[in-house]
């Protein structure tokens, strides 16, 4: 065989197997990405809360992109910027929210649609910039110290009120009273020699 008819075989061989390798990689999803058109929507909050880039977004629950960035701008009341990478239609009445997994699988921003908001989507040549404020951990906690404080919930009003507290333990007391009688009555009936069926 000649040495450009063999070229020509290797050639077309690795032709082919390109072509192959590329329609195994569309088929499997690997190429998708680079075959759709994305669109960036801008969202400013007052925190992160966890997010890092390619962290997903859902709106209501199905998946529609990815955080393609995270910065700070510390001008504005809400500081940080998040960049989205959407690839499909988003309502832009939407409402961010930010969820995280419960077991480290990290965090992911939810978009939530109103109730009887617009269905109108984000025109993906002029996006809005969307903002949100998100609440973090320390001001939940600060949130519920103060409702406990204040006597709200019933841990609070345990808390607050000596009343329901000695209520409390004059129950405890009660029963236990009760069940050490509960306690000598079946020894009693036992020592007896009769037989209890429950």
């Amino acid at each position: 065989m000649r040495h450009s008819t063999q070229d020509l075989m290797v050639g077309l061989c690795s032709i082919g197997a390109i072509a192959g390798l590329s329609g195994l990689l569309l088929r499997f999803g690997e190429l998708t990405p680079l075959l759709e058109s994305n669109y960036s929507v801008t969202l400013r909050a007052n925190a992160a809360m966890g997010l890092r880039g390619g962290s997903q977004v859902l709106l209501e629950g199905v998946p529609v992109g990815e955080v393609k960035g995270i910065s700070l701008d510390l001008e504005g009341s809400k500081p940080v910027v998040i960049v989205l990478s959407l690839k499909d239609p988003v309502p832009a009445s939407v409402r961010p929210t930010i969820s995280s997994g419960l077991l480290g699988g990290g965090a992911k921003i939810d978009l939530r649609i109103p109730e009887g908001a617009s269905m109108a989507p984000i025109d993906p040549k002029n996006p809005p910039m969307l903002e949100a404020r998100f609440t973090t951990m320390g001001e939940q906690l600060e949130s519920i110290i103060a409702k406990v404080s204040e006597g709200d919930g019933t841990v609070g009003r345990l808390l607050n009120d000596p009343r329901l507290y000695e209520d409390m333990r004059e129950a405890a007391e009660r029963l236990s009273i009760t069940l050490r009688d509960l306690q000598a009555m079946v020894r009693k009936v036992k020592e007896e020699g009769l037989e209890l069926k429950f």
